[in-house]
């Protein structure tokens, strides 16, 4: 049986526990109205406050339900019960610009805007651990991304308005610009439950991740002088996709050390659905049926934390196979219906990313002054963005990033009556990424769809970039209680 048909089954069982399930993965989606433009790739790079304050470098020394998104072993750290609530207020500052000469006919135009979303991104869990044995239940929106960028000039060749066989003054664009016009949505939650074991100095933990995903973009032309709808344009919508993951971890504890490793497999979903163009072809008007696939891609992590009696130094390096999900993504469609670049109607629309794997490496500390904790980290990773494929219609990621946290430890009483409970927590962190810029190059994709022309055949200078930079507030919570 196919993975989507499956969790679809399993959505679908009646039941009071799966019918509150599944109302709180359509209340998650609900939440993240805006799009995540994330760090490094495209998903967060922490997830619990407390963990953000440390540039997303280990978890709580106690253990939380959030540590099953990137290591189930760690949920050995719970001791009797703990549930976990977050929200990232995630703003983003994602600046396009361009600039575009014709040397034969001298036209000339220009390209510089901004978009700043807004997301609040949520993630909550509960877990439960006993002598050996612990388990748990995390929900959070892991990544995504998106554009919003009205109006663009560009250079709109006839070719399009042959292809489709449009004639008459709506149409007749006697200027040889057009204003394009893209956005883009793509948005990613995952429900993670996982267990793991406890030898004493040594725990294993395994996850299985139900995975649910969702793709919106558009792309249209408009006359600049009447605003009239041009033909080439496109919208596309995709079916709610669902797939499975999994992930292992394991870690190894001493006096004053911890060492952690996990791996997350890759996860495959098939993000079908549907697709019309801008024509005014009567045979084209309907839209076609779009079959493509998307990969999340599979991740390793290692770790380690130092500690003493009021310091913490914790680490993490991860390296994410962006290279195998991020290099092309292909629409098939049922027939012949997007204009290509040589002037015929063609049943592919290809996109090419030529994303490659990255490395991530960060660092943080923690203050311990009674029941406050004082945090700060910082973490690196080479953006996996190439200059191959920079378009306005996913947002570059950063590189560099610095994060400051604030801990509040309370106990409620608990330890009164248990002795050995772990307290509970509220949480703040600040994560500043850098601005960091990619810039296009000569026969990229974007750069043959925008600087070269077809009938007739014209080359013209075109320079393009993209800048990103994002600041996120972390506020969070984690109860503890035997």
């Amino acid at each position: 049986m196919p993975v989507g048909s499956f969790i679809r089954r399993v959505l679908l069982v009646q039941g009071r526990d799966t019918f509150a399930f599944r109302n709180l993965l359509i209340l998650t989606l609900f939440l993240w109205a805006g799009q995540a433009h994330a760090f490094h790739g495209i998903w967060l790079p922490s997830f619990g406050a407390d963990q953000a304050g440390l540039a997303g470098a280990f978890y709580s020394p106690f253990g939380s339900p959030l540590v099953l998104e990137e290591n189930p072993a760690l949920l050995s750290r719970v001791k009797g019960h703990a549930f976990q609530g977050q929200i990232a207020l995630n703003q983003a500052r994602v600046h396009y610009e361009d600039e575009y000469l014709d040397p034969k006919l001298g036209t000339y135009y220009r390209n510089d805007r901004d978009f700043r979303p807004i997301a609040p991104l949520p993630a909550m869990g509960y877990s439960y651990g006993g002598n050996r044995w612990a388990w748990g239940l995390a929900l959070y929106a892991q990544g995504g991304g998106g554009a919003d960028f009205p109006g663009l000039m560009r250079a709109y060749p006839a070719t399009e308005v042959r292809t489709d066989g449009a004639s008459g003054a709506p149409v007749t664009n006697r200027s040889g610009l057009a204003k394009e016009t893209i956005h883009a949505q793509f948005a990613l939650i995952k429900a993670t439950p996982g267990l793991s074991y406890d030898w004493g100095a040594f725990s294993l933990g395994m996850a299985a991740d139900l995975i649910y995903a969702t793709k919106r973009m558009d792309r249209s032309y408009s006359d600049p002088l009447t605003g009239a709808t041009l033909p080439g344009g496109f919208h596309y919508q995709s079916d709610p996709a669902y797939a499975l993951g999994a992930k292992i971890g394991a870690s190894y504890d001493t006096d004053h050390w911890s060492f952690a490793a996990s791996f997350t497999s890759a996860s495959r979903f098939y993000l079908d659905g549907r697709i019309r163009t801008d024509t005014y072809d009567p045979d084209y008007a309907y839209p076609a049926h779009v079959s493509r696939f998307m990969e999340w891609p599979a991740r390793f992590v290692a770790g380690l934390e130092y500690r003493t009696e009021n310091y913490r130094f914790v680490a993490d390096i991860s390296h994410t196979l962006w290279s195998a999900s991020m290099n092309s993504l292909l629409f098939t469609l049922d027939r012949p219906l997007i204009i290509a670049p040589l002037g015929f109607r063609s049943p592919y629309l290809r996109m090419n990313l030529r994303w490659r794997d990255q490395t991530v490496v960060s660092l943080g500390v923690e203050r311990s002054l009674e029941d406050i904790r004082l945090r700060a980290g910082y973490s690196y990773g080479r953006t996996p963005q190439t200059a191959e494929g920079v378009n306005p219609l996913l947002g570059t990621t950063v590189e560099h990033m610095v994060t400051l946290g604030l801990g509040w430890l309370f106990d409620g009483g608990s330890q009164e009556v248990y002795p050995d409970s772990q307290p509970s927590s509220f949480d703040i962190a600040l994560q500043y990424c850098f601005p960091h810029t990619v810039k296009g190059i000569p026969f990229s994709e974007w750069w043959l769809g925008h600087a070269v022309a077809v009938e007739p055949f014209q080359v013209s200078l075109l320079s393009f970039e993209k800048e990103t930079q994002v600041i996120t507030l972390y506020l969070g919570f984690t109860l503890r209680w035997n």
